[in-house]
């Protein structure tokens, strides 16, 4: 551990892989050590993470990437690393209601909530007029999209989307309600990467052999800066939906509380993104930093770490730690595959757990039940040096983008 760490040290750990550092915030310390080897040992053989990888509480293996890694370069951008969900994040606006005005008209909440945002695969029927005036049309991607392509995702923007994506009315120690929602950039992100992983292969500058391990583009090339540009472009549209998500929200819980302003209240969101890259200064050095399941936050800069369906989540505040770049986990972290989950959570025991929470309790969400992840309050203590807490929010009503 460097000697110059000034924060809690025992819940922060440091692994070789082939020379590359990982250095992990745990409490359950290095348990995991084979699996971390085995996730991190493609980015390891490339050679391209400097100085070292930051790997969250809530991390475990993704398809393509490791979720829960803070991943810096110098001067070489990786698309795969953050995955196709670009600018995937959270907003959540705390509301001047009180539960118990509110628990009542819980169900007629959740019921108007799934008349106003589509989850899942589903989108909006039509566009509305607030949408077509949004700012974010004006924007122009560098990667090639066809006006077909644009007019789908005019359809998805203020769509939830699917997996672990949701939406949340929660209750915070003071007995106020929060509104929360997690999404992302629906498939654009996803075609922005493609054609970025496409486009970047027999490019100057790129190593054809371990281009096909690890797809890689140099910062200051065209198509880095491409690349990065549209990145750019992408959170903004994922921030902008979630934006929309979020109006539409406050407004159908107005149904039940009249007189709440959606756009005032808005203005006072917290908002984070959790799948980047982002230049930074880190160490003296511009870096290339990579974030996959991890969030950005300054010394009180606010953010959101959200729990399963059945547990907490929170809102905390950054403690500018500079060893984990500024960073901290996204949220639970999935303890077992969907496969699993499907497997071994019983219907009955997750009723169970989900009986204080207005939701869907149908077999068809045991992946995302809470046995699925991590014990959020053992996340947030082995992050203790990376944030601090300010709200502990428990759910009263979850929506699943299922």
């Amino acid at each position: 551990m460097d000697r110059l760490y000034r924060y809690r040290s025992k819940n922060v750990h440091d692994l070789k892989v082939e020379g590359m550092v990982v250095r992990l915030w745990s409490v359950a310390g290095l348990d995991d050590r084979r699996e971390i080897e085995r996730a991190f040992e493609p980015l390891a053989r490339s050679g391209f993470v400097h100085p070292y990888a930051a790997l969250m509480p809530d991390w475990h293996p993704g398809e393509d990437a490791v979720i829960g890694s803070v991943v810096p370069t110098r001067g070489t951008l990786l698309p795969t690393v953050i995955g196709g969900d670009i600018g995937c994040g959270m907003i959540a606006v705390r509301l001047p209601v009180l539960f118990a005005d509110l628990r009542p008209g819980l169900e007629r909440i959740g019921d108007a909530l799934r008349q106003v945002i589509p989850v899942g695969t589903a989108h909006n029927a039509s566009v509305s007029g607030r949408v077509e005036q949004n700012p974010i049309w004006e924007r122009t991607l560098r990667a090639p999209v066809s006006s077909r392509s644009m007019r789908k995702l005019m359809r998805q923007f203020g769509s939830l989307g699917g997996g672990n994506h949701f939406l949340e009315i929660q209750r915070d120690g003071q007995e106020r309600l929060w509104v929360m929602l997690h999404s992302g950039s629906r498939y654009l992100g996803v075609e922005v990467r493609d054609y970025y992983v496409s486009a970047g292969q027999g490019r100057e500058g790129v190593d054809g052999k371990l281009y096909r391990r690890l797809p890689h583009l140099p910062l200051e090339s065209a198509i880095g800066q491409d690349y990065l540009a549209d990145v750019q472009s992408v959170m903004e549209f994922a921030r902008g939906s979630r934006r929309e998500m979020m109006l539409r929200a406050i407004e159908a819980v107005a149904r039940e509380a009249p007189g709440l302003d959606a756009e005032g209240l808005l203005g006072d969101a917290i908002e984070i993104s959790h799948n980047h890259v982002r230049v930074e200064e880190h160490f003296g050095e511009r870096l290339c930093v990579h974030r996959k399941g991890a969030v950005r936050l300054a010394e009180g800069q606010s953010g959101l770490v959200p729990g399963s369906m059945g547990t907490c989540s929170y809102v905390v505040e950054g403690r500018g730690n500079p060893h984990g770049f500024f960073s901290c986990a996204h949220g639970g972290g999935r303890a077992m595959s969907r496969s699993a989950a499907l497997r071994s959570v019983s219907s009955k025991a997750f009723k169970k757990s989900m009986s204080d929470v207005v939701c869907r309790h149908d077999g068809q969400l045991l992946d995302e039940a809470p046995e699925a992840y991590k014990d959020i309050r053992q996340v947030m203590r082995g992050q203790a040096d990376l944030v601090r807490i300010v709200h502990e929010l428990v759910p009263v009503l979850s929506i699943k983008g299922r």
